[in-house]
């Protein structure tokens, strides 16, 4: 036996499912949403901006978050996979053949618009 969950049906309509281009009207006696006065909301300006030198922070402080960053830099570099000597070799060669592709073609390239420009001026 199945069993289907009706849709709620209701002749009250939400913001939501009203049709684009026609305004929501509200019926009498429903709550209309409360907005904030201008007065309520805080400019910009005036949130206090974040002190550039923490009270009671020392130079001891200091040292302890540089040494707890290095701590944590380590324990990154230990995750790091690292290429093997094979690998490292092999797109080495890769990137440097087509570095030295790319430099004839342009140096092709460069060649014979030069010689075009040559002919056109004089």
């Amino acid at each position: 036996m199945k069993l289907i969950a009706k849709k709620e049906q209701s002749s009250d309509k939400k913001p939501e499912d009203v049709e684009p281009g026609k305004k929501a009207t509200a019926k009498p006696g429903a709550a209309r949403p409360v907005r904030p006065k201008k007065a309520d909301l805080v400019k910009k300006a005036e949130v206090p901006r974040k002190a550039v030198k923490k009270a009671g922070e020392t130079p001891r402080a200091w040292v302890e978050a540089v040494r707890g960053y290095l701590r944590e830099v380590v324990v990154e570099l230990k995750r790091v996979v690292w290429p093997s000597r094979k690998e490292t070799l092999g797109t080495t060669s890769v990137v440097l053949i087509i570095v030295g592709l790319a430099a004839v073609f342009l140096g092709i390239v460069d060649l014979i618009l030069s010689r075009l420009v040559k002919l056109l001026v004089g």
